[in-house]
This record gives structure tokens, sequence and C-alpha cells, in this order.
């Protein structure tokens, strides 16, 4: 997480370049506007075409631009250089823009430094979801909500066969000594599970046949049972795993999707109730200086310095925050908590 974070502005800045934000001028409407300022940019050049070249940084910030579940196809060196391309296209369009008079035109101006706020906000929102998201505020969650990730599963491996003898036959060789995945292999009629020695996937009681079921479950781990006949046949079962809830790496994927997505969504609420605007939807004007009803039992928020330090306000569900200030990097103040 602290890399990503370490990687946000520039990659920010580079962003800001790359959506058209124009440059501030000594005589035009942005002058001194630090907005669609870019910083230094020294890394490597993935792309160039004559005199237009896309830099590394620029590379990640368009594809930071991107929906993440679709950033994997851009691994492949064939689709890095589609996206090169990409960018170096929309380059060669902003490089025209200056002779069309755009860059002087203050509707369009007025534009692009609203679109550099966006990107700021979508930063912002990127920071909150990373801190949300610590080791220590995921592991809480799955230890606060034990009930939820509770799921009974087992792990298990058997034999299937229709004729009653050779079940008997098969379960006394096991019991002497024979190995479990080569009779199964040999003798089971589980299309599914005979290639992999008998073994079946992870899986609740409900999907199981309920006298195959009630008979794994109550097994210790590595004991086999006696012959267990269900609609399918005669089965021989042993045992691999079994427990009682989810492990919190499988879940960990959900836990964090959800505390990012409560993160923004209880900070935009703060924000909004700060600054007294209606709920979203509801329309009409701003409440100036709108005061919310007290409530018991607040927590913390943090919100950027300056953002009405110490002011009182309820996110949802009812439940209040104290806004507090955050000094910025290298002020030497103390966080307040």
């Amino acid at each position: 997480m602290t890399q990503s974070r370490n990687l946000l502005f520039p990659l920010l800045s580079a962003l800001l370049a790359l959506t058209g934000c124009p440059a501030a001028t000594e005589s035009g409407p942005a002058a001194g506007d630090s907005l669609c300022t870019s910083l230094p940019d020294n890394s490597a050049v993935v792309g160039q075409v004559g005199e237009i070249v896309v830099t590394q940084t620029q590379f990640d910030a368009e594809l930071l631009s991107i929906p993440e579940r679709a950033r994997a196809r851009y691994q492949n060196e064939k689709d890095k250089g589609v996206l090169t391309n990409r960018i170096l296209l929309n380059k060669a369009l902003f490089n025209k823009v200056e002779s069309e008079g755009l860059l002087d035109d203050p509707t369009t101006r007025l534009a692009a430094r609203m679109a550099a706020e966006k990107a700021y906000v979508n930063a912002l929102f990127k920071k909150l979801e990373a801190q949300a998201v610590s080791d220590e505020a995921v592991m809480a969650h799955y230890e606060e909500n034990k009930a939820r990730f509770t799921r009974p599963m087992a792990r298990a491996r058997h034999i299937l066969v229709k004729d009653e003898s050779l079940a008997n036959s098969i379960l006394t060789d096991i019991r002497g000594g024979a190995d479990f995945a080569v009779l199964a292999e040999k003798h089971s009629e589980d299309r599914g599970s005979k290639a992999r020695g008998g073994e079946l996937p992870w899986a609740t009681r409900d999907r199981w046949v309920p006298e195959f079921a009630d008979a794994a479950f109550a097994l210790e781990v590595d004991q086999i049972t006696p012959l267990v006949q269900s609609k399918y046949g005669f089965h021989i079962i042993q045992l691999l795993e079994k427990r009682e809830r989810q492990p919190i790496e499988e879940v960990r994927p959900g836990i964090e999707r959800l505390l990012s997505r409560n993160a923004v969504r209880d900070y935009r609420e703060a924000v909004r109730l700060e600054v007294g605007l209606p709920a979203p939807g509801a329309g009409g004007p701003p409440s100036a200086g709108r005061q919310p009803s007290p409530h018991g039992g607040a927590r913390t928020l943090k919100l950027p310095a300056g953002a009405g330090a110490g002011a009182r306000v309820p996110v949802t569900g009812g439940k209040p925050v104290q806004v507090q200030s955050v000094p910025k990097p290298g002020s030497g103040a103390p966080a307040g908590k």
C-alpha cells in the first residue's frame, strides 16, 4: 500500500497532462493555475513518434484511468503497445488544440480545470481506500464478523462403486495399507474425481447427498468410513480437512472492497454535511450554515487540513463523526486522535 501511495502523485501529474489540461500562460485565463502544472517526469521513455514521447509515468497514469478489472490485459507486450499508441495519438491531437485557439477559450479552460479537480478528488479517494484496507483493519473486521464467515466445510476423497462386494474388497485393502489414491484411480466410478485419486474440492454439507455429507462431516481428519450407500452406489470416504469458517485469505478481497467503499462513502457524507449540501437526489440549494443535530457516541473521521476542523457532523446511519484536521506532510504537527 505504501508503494502505491508514493506513486500516486507522479501518476496524477501525468494523468492531468494526458487529459489535456491546458498549461497556464501569463496572459491566459488560467495564469497562476497550479492544478494544471505537471511535475518533473524523469521516468523512462516507453514510446515515441517524431518528437512526441510517452514516459513510463504517463503510461501508468493512463492505466490508472482504466477500470481495475480491465487492467490485467495490458500486462502483455502487444496490448502495452496498443495503449502506448493510444496515448501518442492523444498527445498528437492535443498538439492541434493551440492551432484551433482552444487554449485561450475560457469555457474549455474551465472544463479542463474541473477535470483536474476531479482527478485530485479521485486521488484522495484512492488514498482513503488504501488507508482503509490495512492488515489491522481487515483482520478486525474479520474477527468482529465471525458469524458472517462461519461456514462449516470439508474436503474429502472417496471411491464409488456400484458392486457391494467389490466395495468391501477395496475397503479391506485400504485398511490393510493399500494406497487410497491408486485404488480410486483403478476402481472408482466417479469420473469427476478418479483421476485425482478420488479427491473432491472443499464443500459445504448441502453440496453432497445427505448420506455422503452425514458420514463425511462425522469423521475426524484422516479417518475412513465403513461403506456408505447412496443413490449412486457404495462410497468409501476419507476426510482430508475440515474447517468451521472461511480463512482470512479467502474472504480478504471482499472485506477490502467493503472497507474501501465504506471509507469513501463516509468521507463524502461527512463533507456533504459539513458544507450544508442536501442529500443526493434531494435537489434544492445548499443550506447555509446548517447545523446537524447532536448525537452521542461519536467516531473519528479525518479530513484534510482546513476542511472545518472541530465541526461535528453525522454520517450514514445516524452515527456522528468528529471531523479533525490532518497536518500537511512535513509540518511536524501530530495528527489528531
